[in-house]
């Protein structure tokens, strides 16, 4: 099974006058693994499947490496770039954390042609995705929880959290479709009119495609970019039913989900907020491999009569 990284963390090298020291673990980082450990029994679990594996305890470093993240299993060390270690990178550092524990987890492997063995891997790797992208509480009754998926730097600096949804600079002028290639969701892009979806998991679908965009993952997108800024994230804004029901400048979108809406009203910065700072790839499940055939069994001939000759079934009364 593959082991996704968002850029390629290599420690640092060995000279002629030896090896080079092993990364040095993040005291802070360290601790926030740590927390999860004490406090989630998955992240129990697995650590303790890594330190069994690896034969030491698994730590958390930093390098000033290219940005990015990755398990070295030399040391038994997940190492983030030095820039997580800042505090506005805090929750994104965990989300990274717990990702990186997921991709030494699946490779370690699984007996995938053992049922009761695939079925708690899976589950693990399940609980994993969870932890780092958990679902959202629903919103009051008369209130519609609208969720827009879209890539970190369109939200930071002098983006969304700045200018809101505005809709003279929403969609494309070819009315394309998002994501065109993959089977998860799809939402269309029209210009002048931001697509929101009231279904968490949709939005999420995006934000996780931004990450795997980033990542160097999607199809024909091999560059590798910067998780922090380019990974995807998922907004969200409350708006009273009242105000949509009836009101032409709101309209289903036409991917044929009634979830996802598209809409001309400007949506202040101020009513928006982070539901998710960053979508992670995943859950990193395996499947069963399928079945051996073996063939249709054949039919068995009758035995031959004493006499050498076949018995012949007729219908009563023939």
């Amino acid at each position: 099974m593959p082991v996704h990284r968002d850029e390629p963390v290599h420690p640092p090298q060995g000279t002629a006058s030896g090896p080079a020291p092993a990364p040095q673990p993040d005291q802070a980082l360290t601790a926030r693994l740590a927390h999860w450990s004490a406090t989630e029994q998955v992240v129990t679990d697995v650590v303790s499947a890594l330190n069994t594996a690896y034969g030491t305890p698994l730590t958390v470093a930093l390098l000033d490496t290219p940005v990015g993240s990755d398990h070295l299993p030399a040391t038994n060390t997940i190492v983030l770039s030095s820039k997580y270690a800042t505090p506005g990178l805090a929750t994104v550092a965990d989300k990274l954390i717990l990702y990186r524990l997921a991709t030494a987890f699946e490779s370690l492997g699984v007996n995938a042609s053992e049922a009761v063995a695939l079925q708690a891997y899976n589950g693990r790797q399940q609980r994993l995705w969870r932890l780092a992208n958990p679902p959202q509480d629903p919103p009051p009754a008369d209130v519609y929880r609208f969720y827009h998926g879209t890539n970190r730097c369109n939200y930071h600096g002098d983006g969304i959290r700045i200018t809101g949804l505005a809709p003279d600079m929403a969609g494309s002028a070819i009315g394309c479709k998002r994501w065109e290639r993959h089977d998860i969701a799809r939402e269309s892009k029209d210009q002048g009119w931001n697509t929101v979806t009231l279904d968490f998991e949709i939005a999420l679908s995006y934000a996780r495609q931004h990450t795997e965009w980033a990542m160097g993952m999607k199809r024909n997108e091999p560059a590798l970019r910067d998780v922090a800024d380019e990974g995807g994230l998922v907004l969200t804004f409350d708006v009273p039913k009242e105000a949509v029901d009836g009101n032409d400048r709101w309209r289903r979108d036409n991917s044929g989900d009634p979830n996802n809406f598209q809409t001309q009203e400007a949506v202040p910065a101020q009513r928006i907020r982070v539901a998710e700072e960053l979508g992670i790839p995943g859950p990193l499940t395996a499947v069963a491999p399928p079945p051996i055939s073996t063939g249709a069994p054949r039919a068995k001939a009758d035995p031959p009569s004493a006499t050498g000759r076949r018995r012949v079934y007729r219908p009563a009364g023939s």
